[in-house]
């Protein structure tokens, strides 16, 4: 029996208008705007949030059309661009209704507003141009307090945090989302939080493929995202969409640290060992090609015998240098500390790289896998909303934002014409034995196990290469690690965080099968590769949509259109 078992639990609590459940990005652009719309606002989130989340250590980019001229600079010439870079997976109408129409300016004032503007010092705007975008969108910005800076806003406009609290599921009453339940990472205490609405904002799922490094928490994005908010949306009856896409993106070997988009956005080359430029084979915009051009040149490279590959900053202008340094730096510490202790200086010499670690999450810049969401970032629950990685159309920091404070406003707009649903007391007991019942057993599997084993198994079928007779294979190991989860046990609270995470990745993994399964194309490159259908087939330009159904998936088609018109 755990040391913890026996230690009594207090149960705390709380009434609010709106919840919002992760206290990333998305999720305090999320409390800004419902504390501005007048509703009381409490933020779960599982770490600190003040630092929380992907762009906790800071972040560099921020991607906008400026109406400068050019018609790629527009509204419309942007909203061209995403229907082809990400078409079958975006929502153009959601993105037109989240960052074109009010979105974009309501994120470049707050971010000023709070101390992180998008302007350099002379006012002006630093743009660098990559992943297929047809000019430079992406702003380079001292973004390395942003997420700090957010915090500080939401707590002065008077929203409660409650820290270090992991969540283990959402309440439901009438038909709506009533709340969510949570236990505290330091005390063991059991939080009850009652709600009229509920934003989940929990971002994509990591740590779910083997990872190339020995090191399971060297991942490309935050380790602590575990596809909660997926899972545990799905569970109270939310669909999921684009949950099929495998992303994986070019890392510093051995290290997955963030910075491709800088190293490329100011003119970096990929070579190969014989110092070939190689992507001009690949695609027409050479190393400026999609993110997934990219992964699938240097994978192709590697695996066809002309590794190692390295990425050439050595021909930048000194003063593309200078910016690039500092650019890094904004984008978390991780890559420049990494730099100076290889004792690597990029004006004099290339920097090995190779392929991340895969992860759950959507195919493009601009669009990405989760909650399904319509223009108001409502989910198809009542009362329900989501934003930022976890939510099929808001990834990356523009969207992210955008979408974490349209919700905010919708929820809070919502919130104040609902009356609190009373929540059955039983589906609240039946949540706080399930939190803490990896507690309480004698014997039993480790987290850590069960969750190498789901790694292995999603690597093998549901990975780079897929194909009908392995993706059902994989479902079915994937069904049978499903139902060896009543068996894991924690022997200590950080433990049982663990199991709980282990539980929503295991939800994901066979929510990605499923939905694999059913796609019978190649889309996006290595992040949806069929082996047995390798061509893209306009039949499935949409989205594999997916629902519980008893305890079993239920994945259906939803077409997508890119008419003109429909813009």
């Amino acid at each position: 029996m755990s040391e913890f078992d026996d230690v009594p639990r207090s149960e705390v609590t709380h009434s609010c208008d709106v919840l919002v459940v992760g206290g990333g990005n998305a999720g305090m652009n999320a409390a800004i705007s419902a504390r501005q719309e007048g509703a009381s606002v409490l933020v779960m989130e599982k770490a600190d949030p003040a630092r929380s989340g992907s762009i906790g250590g800071g972040v560099d980019h921020f991607m906008a059309y400026l109406e400068t001229g050019p018609e790629w600079d527009t509204r419309e010439g942007y909203l061209d661009w995403v229907g082809k870079v990400a078409r079958g997976a975006v929502n153009v109408q959601v993105q037109d209704a989240i960052f074109c129409r009010g979105g974009r300016d309501e994120m470049m004032e707050r971010f000023a507003h709070v101390g992180s503007p998008l302007q350099q010092p002379d006012g002006s705007f630093y743009r660098t141009q990559s992943y297929g975008q047809p000019g430079p969108y992406w702003i380079n910005f001292n973004g390395k307090h942003l997420k700090l800076n957010l915090y500080r806003e939401a707590h002065r406009l008077g929203a409660k945090m409650l820290s270090h609290v992991v969540v283990p599921g959402l309440l439901k009453a009438g038909g709506r989302v009533a709340g969510a339940v949570g236990f505290h990472l330091k005390t063991g205490d059991f939080h009850v939080a009652l709600a009229k609405t509920v934003i989940l904002s929990t971002g994509n799922t990591n740590r779910i493929y083997l990872n190339p490094t020995p090191f399971r928490f060297n991942t490309w994005q935050c380790p602590a995202d575990t596809g909660a908010a997926q899972a545990y949306g799905l569970e109270i009856g939310a669909a999921l969409a684009n949950m099929e896409y495998m992303r994986w993106t070019v890392v510093p070997k051995g290290f997955s640290a963030a910075g491709l988009n800088a190293l490329t956005g100011m003119g970096g080359k990929l070579v190969n060992a014989k110092g070939e430029d190689f992507l001009p084979r690949y695609h027409p915009l050479g190393d400026r090609a999609p993110r997934h051009v990219l992964v699938d040149a240097v994978y192709t490279e590697l695996k066809d015998g002309r590794g190692p590959v390295y990425i050439d900053c050595r021909h930048l202008p000194p003063e593309g240098l200078g910016h690039l340094r500092d650019l890094l730096g904004w984008d978390k510490d991780t890559l420049p500390d990494f730099l100076m202790q290889k004792g690597t200086d990029l004006t004099r010499e290339p920097l090995e790289v190779m392929f991340s670690e895969g992860m759950q999450s959507g195919p493009a810049e601009v669009c990405g896998s989760g909650l399904m969401i319509d223009e108001r970032c409502a989910t198809t629950i009542p009362g329900l909303f989501a934003a930022g990685d976890c939510a099929d159309q808001t990834r990356c920091v523009h969207l992210s934002s955008a979408g974490g404070s349209r919700a905010g406003h919708q929820a809070g707009a919502e919130a104040a014409g609902t009356i609190m649903a009373p929540v059955d007391r039983g589906g609240v007991a039946e949540l706080k034995e399930h939190t803490y019942r990896p507690l309480s057993l004698k014997t039993g599997t480790s987290s850590v196990e069960l969750e190498d084993k789901v790694a292995r198994v999603m690597w093998k079928y549901v990975g780079p290469l897929r194909e009908e007779v392995g993706l059902k294979r994989g479902l079915a190991e994937l069904d049978e690690l499903n139902g060896e989860f009543a068996g894991v046990r924690a022997a200590d609270l950080h433990e049982l965080m663990r199991c709980h995470e282990l539980g929503t990745m295991c939800t994901v993994a066979r929510v990605s099968a499923a939905a694999s399964l059913e796609r019978r194309e190649t889309r996006f490159g290595p992040y949806f590769k069929r082996q047995d259908y390798p061509e893209t087939d306009d039949q499935f330009c949409g989205q594999m949509v997916v629902e519980k159904r008893g305890e079993g998936l239920a994945v259906n088609f939803r077409p997508l259109s890119y008419e003109a018109p429909a813009l």
